[in-house]
């Protein structure tokens, strides 16, 4: 009778367990959606939205921090994807300065934007791969690979940032750092292609993940679509 008692127990336990876990990779989904949206659709500089985003970020950084989320590529993007709205907090922090460093504020916004189109460009790979060559690509989803992946990811939006601002800024940093006046000449010179290539990347990433989010989102079975994350 114990042992009845006993099993009944554990299976209900397990029962809720696996609940709760569906509940938790349901939530997931929904926010990667909600990003889909947002970078993809919605406008980019309407405060109240980014707000609203950032706010849905904190919860799925919280999230993710839960045991029964399994330690995984995905996992690291989605973390990484959250992580990406940190940079609105430094956006609002300093646009309420004045001089170089509240020039710096639209710097962040535009970074906070390719920094979130680039991982849901990561995301939208790895959907992919999942749904179209699953045991093939294994080997590279990997939460090695995934953190590799956002190493270079931030290295990219951060140096764009850096180099956009010191040429922009390049004669009061030459006044601040005189020694570094050659190199500050170079950012402004590179400056230009910069942002010439920064669009054309965007643009790109957006095509891409918007043809992503209609054939496996809009396209595909629940079925399917359930085996992301």
């Amino acid at each position: 009778m114990v042992e009845d008692q006993l099993s009944a127990y554990k299976q209900a336990e397990s029962q809720m367990t696996c609940t709760a876990s569906g509940d938790l990779r349901s939530s997931l989904r929904r926010y990667l959606l909600l990003k889909y949206v947002q970078i993809l659709v919605l406008p980019q500089g309407n405060e109240l939205l980014l707000a609203l985003g950032a706010l849905t970020s904190l919860h799925t950084a919280l999230l993710l921090r839960s045991p029964r989320i399994s330690s995984k590529s995905s996992s690291v993007l989605l973390r990484q994807l959250a992580a990406a709205d940190g940079l609105l907090l430094l956006h609002w922090g300093l646009g309420a300065l004045v001089g170089v460093l509240g020039t710096v504020a639209h710097g962040l916004l535009e970074s906070h934007h390719l920094t979130s189109l680039l991982f849901l460009s990561c995301l939208s790979l790895e959907a992919l791969l999942v749904t179209r060559h699953a045991e093939r690509s294994r080997w590279l989803r990997t939460v090695h690979c995934a953190r590799l992946a956002s190493t270079a990811v931030w290295a990219v939006v951060l140096g764009e940032l850096m180099v956009l601002q010191a040429a922009e800024h390049s004669d009061t940093l030459g006044m601040l750092v005189p020694l570094a006046t050659p190199l500050f000449r170079v950012c402004v010179l590179v400056a230009p292609q910069l942002n010439t290539l920064s669009r054309c990347l965007r643009g790109a990433l957006w095509l891409v993940n918007t043809w992503v989010y209609y054939t496996l989102f809009c396209k595909t079975t629940p079925r399917r679509r359930s085996c992301f994350h």
